[in-house]
């Protein structure tokens, strides 16, 4: 059964205070928020002690602290921050607010999209789970439509196809992805 963990930076919560947990047959998946980097380093090796191999962490986790954690957790755990395209970033630093936040996670198992809401005084967050990409891009343009103020990706989506849920919403809001953001040649 797969582990997975998405890690939301947000002041004041700790996983005890904002958490959700989603499980099916296939895997079992947490999305919490910390206080701070050192808050998300610490949390992380519990998840880790507990068995979680993938964990997708916001973009507020810049790549220094991620490739610490990566040291840190060893081998066998995959963990990935969010990024963005240049044009989804220039979208993103023009937010006034990011208390509305959308997170889609695809993940084994799920047969219809399955949300979980974490809401706090500081952030409201809406994540959830799809079985693939075209299930993606109509949560994406729900999302939209209720006023999200940006959307995170999990890592299973790579740049093209966070660049398809983009143009989906015609670009209403910033998205990035916690998934490969390289573009190579064939």
């Amino acid at each position: 059964m797969l582990k997975f963990a998405f890690l939301i930076n947000v002041p004041g919560q700790s996983p005890e205070t904002y958490s959700a947990v989603y499980k099916n047959h296939k895997s079992y998946s947490i999305i919490a928020g910390v206080d701070g980097m050192e808050a998300g380093k610490e949390y992380i090796k519990k998840l880790v002690a507990r068995g979680f191999t993938l964990i997708n962490l916001c973009g507020d986790f810049d790549d220094e602290t991620v490739a610490y954690m990566r040291e840190d957790a060893g081998e066998g755990v995959q963990i990935d921050n969010a990024k963005y395209s240049i044009d989804e970033l220039a979208k993103l630093n023009k937010l006034q607010s990011f208390k509305d936040y959308g997170i889609i996670i695809q993940m084994e198992g799920v047969e219809t999209p399955k949300k979980v809401n974490l809401e706090c005084d500081e952030c409201i967050t809406t994540a959830v789970f799809v079985k693939d990409l075209k299930q993606a891009k109509e949560v994406a343009a729900k999302l939209a439509r209720r006023r999200i103020g940006f959307i995170e990706l999990c890592g299973w989506f790579d740049r093209l196809m966070m660049e398809e849920v983009v143009n989906y919403i015609d670009g209403a809001v910033p998205i990035g992805t916690c998934g490969d953001m390289e573009l190579t040649d064939l």
